[in-house]
């Protein structure tokens, strides 16, 4: 789908009118030419003669990175350690990157790999780099830590290794690609502790410098986090103009997932909207691409969405088989978050129905939830409020709607972290 923005226009975009601040290109020189994310210009002229062997590292990048991870990390570090020919810059970015998307996957693992290369850093002479590029490849390898310790739910754990990598990075060259991203990433973790503001200017200064430096890609990619932030607000209006321009910068072919994801959250906050229609139009394509790429649990998550949308639309029989195959689904996986959630939904939909029978046996079917270990004691809690309201016959849509809550803000939150003041 072709969406008609344009932020190039003497025009005011839409957003503006509805009060968005959509960051925009500071003044400021640019540096044209890359190698890698290290701007090549300065390199170039730091490195002078040594261009030859700059260019034979890149080369030989590749094949040393295979070469590395054939063997088992501890083989690994010795061979890190041991051997003079690992020790490159090139070398360095592409494991980098590999950390990057094993990230997604496995953060523990992607963590432990950051540290090697942490290592190998610190064996790489600063006389043919600098310093400098040094320092911003350590900010970097620790960004990368922190953003795997939110993944995995340690906050506490990842503001300590984003501050490190602030302080790398202030060491470092002053690359604004570099500082862009660690500003995105940080952000995802002030998003996830609720201090909205704090992930609102960074993601602001990410944005301004990627459209600074034509890297449309990267900024539109950064919208996507601005867009959810502002649906996290309760902005669906400014979230959906937000989201639509990021789907006019990303480029499809370098990150075919982020398609995926701004599609279905662009359907998300339609449904939020009310504008069902406009919604169902979209499933047919999305649930294309999400067959093509994602896994199980993606898909289940797209079919409970078409479940809203049927509900929506006035379509309570295809909406409840669809909460009931979720359902299902979730419970097989074992996602403790995801079974009660659509278990609420079902049991607003019964409610609406008047079938008390069939929501005394959802909240019986609820109580495996309760030793979950994939739940926070709030929404445990929350849970045991919604199954004493059904035994007691007082349950309302209100309650439903306030248990819903509490779980959505509990789901982004490690145990030691629901109560916990994030300053």
């Amino acid at each position: 789908m072709d969406w008609p923005v344009s932020v190039d226009c003497e025009q005011e975009p839409e957003s503006a009118a509805l009060g968005i601040e959509i960051a925009r290109a500071p003044d400021g020189p640019r540096e044209d030419g890359e190698f890698g994310e290290i701007s090549f210009d300065r390199v170039r002229r730091r490195l002078g003669s040594s261009m030859v062997e700059l260019f034979r590292q890149k080369d030989a990048a590749p094949a040393m990175l295979e070469e590395l991870l054939e063997h088992p990390r501890p083989r690994q570090r010795l061979m890190i350690h041991n051997n003079r020919r690992f020790h490159s810059v090139p070398l360095a970015e592409l494991w980098l990157d590999a950390v990057w998307f094993q990230g997604f996957d496995d953060p523990a693992g992607a963590e432990e790999s950051a540290v090697l290369v942490l290592e190998l850093v610190d064996r790489i002479e600063p006389d043919l780099m600098g310093c400098e590029i040094l320092d911003d490849l350590r900010g970097r390898a620790w960004a990368y830590r922190g953003n795997c310790r939110r993944i995995r739910g340690d906050f506490r754990a990842a503001w300590e290794a984003f501050h490190e990598a602030n302080r790398c990075v202030s060491q470092g060259s002053g690359d604004l690609l570099e500082m862009a991203r660690l500003y995105d990433l940080e952000s995802t973790l002030c998003r996830a502790q609720r201090r909205s503001g704090e992930a609102r200017n960074l993601i602001e200064k990410a944005i301004s410098i990627y459209i600074s430096t034509d890297e449309q890609h990267l900024a539109g990619r950064t919208m996507v986090s601005q867009s959810l932030l502002l649906s996290e607000e309760g902005q669906f209006k400014q979230a959906i103009l937000v989201l639509k321009e990021a789907l006019e910068r990303i480029e499809p072919a370098r990150e075919p997932h982020l398609v995926i994801v701004a599609q279905h959250n662009l359907m998300s906050y339609l449904t939020q909207l009310g504008r069902y229609e406009e919604a169902q139009a979209m499933l047919p394509k999305v649930r294309r691409l999400t067959a093509e790429n994602y896994s199980r649990y993606e898909l289940m998550r797209l079919r409970f969405l078409e479940g809203k949308i049927q509900l929506g639309l006035g379509h309570e029989s295809r909406a409840e088989a669809a909460y009931l195959e979720v359902r299902k689904g979730f419970a097989e996986l074992e996602v403790g978050y995801s079974v009660a959630d659509v278990s609420l939904e079902l049991a607003a939909l019964y409610l609406r129905q008047g079938r008390p029978a069939e929501i005394k046996q959802l909240a019986a079917e609820m109580v495996p939830l309760f030793e979950s270990r994939d739940l926070h004691q709030e929404a445990i809690a929350a849970l045991m409020l919604f199954k004493r309201a059904v035994e007691m016959e007082t349950l309302t849509a209100r309650i439903v709607q306030e248990v819903s809550g509490v779980l959505q803000r509990s789901n982004t939150l490690p145990p030691s972290q629901v109560f916990e003041d994030p300053s």
